[in-house]
């Protein structure tokens, strides 16, 4: 019959044996195709637009929603839609966006029945510049949700998030030297 001690040393010995060995779960299918596909920074007329490839939207006030950053020059954004990946599914509409009020005009990730949506998604609008000139704007981003394997698109080449929009003579741009400040959500 085993002690306490020898039971208790046992029990170290196999944490210290399997601690290493923890199976690393990998990026999620849903995610293979985010990042790097699709242009971020738009041109219109004299303006500029910058659209997020992806957004986090779990509530931590980081990266949370997804809408257009626009330059001085452009005047509006109408018809602000995001899509499914099939593009057979409206997700969210808004025949605006209005940025004093993001938070009603900003998609925040969720499907209409309240779910949160996972995965790469098709958006479009269209963009009206300060001299009345307009412009159809499409692309597809991704929605990453907070779970384990996500932890490659904290660093991988060509993910833009909504922080990283330009500031400072930049603004409707993406700013590359800004960091995505997702330290708890990518695991």
């Amino acid at each position: 019959m085993k002690t306490f001690s020898q039971l208790l040393l046992l029990g170290l010995l196999l944490q210290a044996c399997f601690a290493d060995h923890r199976v690393d779960v990998g990026l999620p299918k849903e995610y293979e195709a985010c990042c790097g596909l699709q242009p971020v920074d738009f041109k219109h007329s004299n303006g500029s637009i910058y659209m997020p490839n992806v957004f986090t939207p779990n509530g931590d006030g980081i990266n949370d929603l997804f809408y257009p950053f626009i330059s001085d020059e452009i005047l509006e954004v109408q018809g602000f839609t995001i899509l499914s990946a099939s593009g057979d599914t409206v997700i969210f509409s808004r025949p605006t966006v209005l940025y004093d009020r993001l938070n009603e005009f900003a998609w925040n990730g969720l499907r209409r029945d309240g779910t949160l949506y996972r995965g790469r998604f098709k958006y479009g609008m269209r963009a009206i510049s300060k001299d009345f000139k307009l412009r159809l704007l499409e692309g597809e981003a991704c929605s990453v949700l907070c779970e384990p394997g996500t932890k490659e698109l904290k660093v991988k080449k060509g993910c833009f998030y909504p922080i990283q929009a330009g500031g400072n003579g930049k603004a409707g741009k993406v700013d590359s030297t800004l960091t995505n400040k997702e330290t708890d959500c990518l695991k």
